[in-house]
Parts: C-alpha cells; sequence; structure tokens
C-alpha cells in the first residue's frame, strides 16, 4: 500500500511518497451482509475485521442514531451517508464487510454496483434463519443480555424477516446461520479475500 504525506501552506504543496508494507495477504473485497435482525451479521462481521489485513466490518445500524432513534422516516439519509462512507473505505484500499438488513434492497444494490465500478471483487450473502430461531436470538442477543437495550420484539422480527424474505437480490449467495457454525460461516466468507 503507497500512502503520500503532503505538507501543506497558501499555494504550495510537497508531496513526500512513503511506502508503507502491510502484512496484507487478502485481495480487496466488498462483502456484503444481508439479514434479518439476529441472522448473525454482527456476529460474523465482528470475527472477520482484521486491521493488518485491511479488513473492516462496517455496519449500517451503526449510522441509524446519527439522524433518529431508529425512525422509519431517516432510512434514506441514513443509507446515503451510509454509502458515502463505504465509498471512501473502498478509495482507502479496505477491504469492506459492510452489514445491514437492507429491507429496500435498492442500497444494497447500489453497494453491489460501487464495488463493481471500482473493478472490486463483490460478494452479497443473504443471511437465513427461520423466523422462530430469529424471534429467540433477538430476546437473548449480547445487548440484551447487558441491559443495554431491549429485544426488539416478535412482530417487528417478523415484519423485517418478512420483507426481506419478499424482496430478495437476485446476487445474493444464501448463509443459512441456523445449519452452520459460526466457524463454517466464516471460513465460507473468508475464501472471499484468498
Amino acid at each position: 500500500m503507497e500512502t503520500s504525506i503532503s505538507f501543506w501552506k497558501p499555494g504550495f504543496k510537497k508531496t513526500i511518497g512513503l511506502i508503507l508494507i502491510y502484512n496484507q495477504s487478502v485481495k480487496q473485497t466488498l462483502v456484503i451482509l444481508r439479514g434479518a435482525p439476529a441472522s448473525g451479521k454482527t456476529t460474523i462481521g465482528e470475527n472477520l475485521r482484521d486491521f493488518d489485513k485491511k479488513i473492516v466490518w462496517f455496519k449500517t445500524d451503526n449510522i441509524k442514531p446519527f439522524f433518529s432513534d431508529f425512525e422509519d422516516r431517516t432510512i434514506d439519509a441514513v443509507m446515503e451517508t451510509a454509502l458515502v462512507t463505504l465509498n471512501y473505505l473502498l478509495d482507502e484500499g479496505y477491504c469492506v464487510v459492510y452489514d445491514g438488513i437492507f429491507k429496500n434492497p435498492r442500497y444494497a444494490v447500489r453497494a453491489i454496483e460501487m464495488g463493481k465500478a471500482k473493478n472490486i471483487p463483490t460478494v452479497i450473502y443473504q443471511l437465513t434463519c427461520s423466523l422462530k430461531t430469529l424471534q429467540q436470538r433477538d430476546k437473548t442477543r449480547r445487548g440484551v443480555r447487558k441491559g443495554c437495550r431491549k429485544p426488539l420484539g416478535d412482530k417487528i422480527i417478523e415484519s423485517l424477516f418478512e420483507k426481506i424474505e419478499n424482496n430478495p437480490i437476485e446476487e445474493a449467495v444464501k448463509l443459512n446461520t441456523e445449519e452452520k457454525s459460526l466457524e463454517e460461516c466464516l471460513e465460507i466468507i473468508k475464501r472471499n479475500f484468498e
């Protein structure tokens, strides 16, 4: 990876080129994880990130509190901000694990198009799981267990589950997080970085 350091003075710029060598044995890739709440997106994303290999995990839910307390009317602003951030990360040479519900699939499709336009290998995984298991997981997720937040509730989980199921993305590779262990899911996804 090549990095430049610039010294600025009014009307003057001098750039000194530095070459930083990372222990980077991965190719730049965009991996999109789409799934209902409690489908495993966060757990998988956290386990894939690796600063030394320039693999970042970008969770679209982390943008939502900038605009509101998860109100649907802010989703366009949230997702546009997420896409700008994704563009920056890709331009900086990072491999990105981009995680979101993407109940409106056009935002995931735009991320796919962005990766392809930059000639970056791009793959989208549709994390699948039964509704019953999602509802059970929602009650025992890390933030809930620690008392940091309340479960979303069965009705919200069902609503989001149905929106995703009824709005598939043609290119998505299904990955069943109920049938496969975390380790199996990680191994499948890691192959994209080789």
